[in-house]
């Protein structure tokens, strides 16, 4: 499985998700729809391509982590997943 995630660094890491794996597929973020800062981290909630899926990622800055939960309608496995960095 590809485990890269790429972002866009410019002030700060991560400061905007560019695309990731996931299941062995690669994934683009065509949006961010929401960022929120949190106490460990930061998280964005992407809608990516193909397919137009829905992402939550969230980096872990502690434990330089990313999370990466798919939003499924009726899913049942919501289950985060963690990956290492890897930077541009």
């Amino acid at each position: 499985m590809n485990a890269d995630v790429e972002c866009y660094a410019g002030s700060m890491y991560p400061e905007r998700p560019k695309a990731f794996g996931w299941e062995g597929q690669r994934y683009e973020v065509m949006e961010i729809i929401q960022r929120r800062q949190e106490p460990e981290g930061v998280g964005f909630l992407v809608r990516c391509a193909p397919e137009e899926r829905l992402f939550d990622l969230f980096f872990n800055q502690t434990e330089n982590q990313w999370q990466i939960t798919p939003k499924h309608i009726n899913s049942t496995d919501n289950s985060p997943h963690l990956i290492s960095v890897k930077g541009d």
